[in-house]
């Protein structure tokens, strides 16, 4: 599944259906019951950011969506009855938050009344339209403080029906969004044949973060990971990771735009991690490797840093739920005395090894206990700069995104710095980038993804890469 702008989103034209709350549902919200639950720590750090961006007047979109492609003209009311049980199924998706100022308190629908009814939108004959209509839709009505807080429709014509779906990233995360093309289409499968949908059993996301706020840090778990976010943030100067060439960044704040290079096809993707094993390192690890070479000979980088998200989901409940089941861990390594892709990789994979041993302690929980002694997020509007990597091959359902044209779509707001994501598919791995909108950053992002690649084709080919800093190759030049 790709990733894609919405505002380079254009699905074939037809008639555009929407399903809303039915009167009765909506009669609901208003006598709904506070629930328990507090949000959890990425889901409060996430609502806080859309505030302060909302009072900045700051373009953004704090939504994930995702589009796909079924075959013939939908039942409106089949599918009514799809997102009915798909919703219910969630129950992250029954809640919200009202912020009270000092605190974001969550409410809750009961599931049984929860149900949906198809509402025309209109017959569009341009998909540009249709985009237009999605951008405003999305951007309008899906805030995670008002219920729903997701935006659930299709565009109907005979032959094939596009779906989508667009939900605040407070209730979803980078894997869970991928999710959500397989069960939606089994459970419209179901209405219309009958033919059972068999579904794996989820929790609830509330109860997870009701276990994460609960959940104490002993001594020594908390000793492990402010040491290791502690040489984390003094290798850098006490500054967040940041993109290693210039980005020509003003005062002014700038749009951003996404980028996107296509690392392997499958058969070079098993090559490559043959590769990495033969070094003693995984194929996350090898990535990692190329792109902190690439830093070393485009910007001299003597270290790599960066924050990678690795998921929370350690019990089989989670295992399919929508939600945000993710931490941030900080990867870094030093790049001195090392002149070999293999030497890299074996650093690379040392640092995973850190990585992971505090995965299980929520940094935003351990920024609180911490306090000023280690601020990633210097303005609370911003977004930190990740490097994610998920290998997608598994979810089930993947082998027909190529067929269904199934893709994961984003809305516009302002760049800052560079983060990125490399999926692996089953026939393709792609490295997505978002960067600042300018000229600089539209160079030089491109030169490091340029660099990144050549460094894993080189290594493909070769087995290894000998690489020099940018002062050697500028003397060399």
């Amino acid at each position: 599944m790709r990733m894609n702008a919405l505002r380079d989103y254009e699905p074939a034209p037809g008639r555009l259906v929407e399903w809303h709350p039915s009167e009765s549902t909506s009669d609901s919200v208003g006598s709904a019951l506070e629930h328990p639950a507090p949000p959890s720590s990425f889901q409060e750090n996430h609502l806080r950011r859309s505030l302060a961006n909302d009072a900045a007047g700051a373009v953004h979109s704090p939504w994930l969506a995702t589009a796909f492609d079924l075959p013939g003209e939908l039942d409106p009311a089949a599918m009514a009855g799809a997102w009915q049980r798909w919703v219910r199924r969630h129950a992250t998706l029954l809640t919200w938050f009202e912020n009270t100022g000092d605190e974001l308190r969550r409410c809750a629908l009961d599931a049984a009344d929860v149900e949906f009814v198809p509402v025309e939108a209109g017959e569009y004959d341009s998909g540009a339209d249709i985009r237009d209509h999605l951008l405003h839709r999305f951007a309008t009505a899906t805030s995670a403080l008002s219920w729903p807080p997701f935006v659930l429709g299709a565009v109907l014509r005979p032959e094939s029906s596009t779906v989508f779906f667009a939900v605040d990233h407070a209730h979803t995360d980078g894997y869970s969004i991928f999710l959500v093309f397989d069960e939606l289409r089994r459970l419209y499968l179901e209405q219309v044949t009958g033919e059972p949908a068999e579904l794996p059993e989820v929790g609830d996301h509330a109860d997870f973060a009701a276990l994460e706020r609960a959940r104490e840090l002993g001594p020594e778990e908390q000793a492990a990971a402010a040491r290791t976010w502690g040489e984390f943030w003094l290798d850098g100067g006490s500054r967040p990771p940041s993109f290693p060439l210039p980005l020509g960044l003003g005062d002014e704040p700038r749009g951003k735009l996404l980028t996107e290079r296509e690392l392997f096809d499958d058969a070079q993707a098993t090559a490559f991690g043959k590769r990495c094993r033969a070094h003693r390192g995984g194929f996350p690890a090898g990535i990692f490797a190329a792109l902190a070479i690439a830093a070393a000979e485009l910007a001299g980088a003597s270290s790599y840093r960066t924050l990678t998200p690795v998921q929370t989901r350690d019990e089989p409940r989670w295992a399919a739920a929508q939600g945000w089941f993710v931490n941030l861990v900080p990867l870094h390594f030093s790049l001195a005395g090392l002149s070999t892709f293999g030497e890299v990789l074996a650093a690379a994979e040392e640092a995973f090894v850190r990585a992971r041993a505090i995965a299980d302690v929520p940094v935003v929980k351990l920024l609180e206990v911490l306090g000023s002694q280690l601020r990633l997020q210097e303005d609370a509007r911003t977004v930190l700069p990740i490097v994610s990597f998920i290998d997608l091959r598994r979810i089930r359902g993947s082998e027909l995104w190529a067929e269904a044209g199934a893709q994961v779509l984003s809305g516009p707001g302002e760049g800052f710095d560079v983060p990125m994501w490399i999926n692996r598919l089953r026939g393709l791995t792609y490295l997505k980038a978002s960067y600042p909108d300018t000229p600089v950053a539209a160079a030089n992002v491109a030169r490091y993804l340029d660099r990144t690649k050549s460094v894993l084709h080189r290594v493909l080919a070769d087995g290894d890469h000998e690489f020099r800093t940018a002062a050697s190759l500028a003397a060399v030049e």
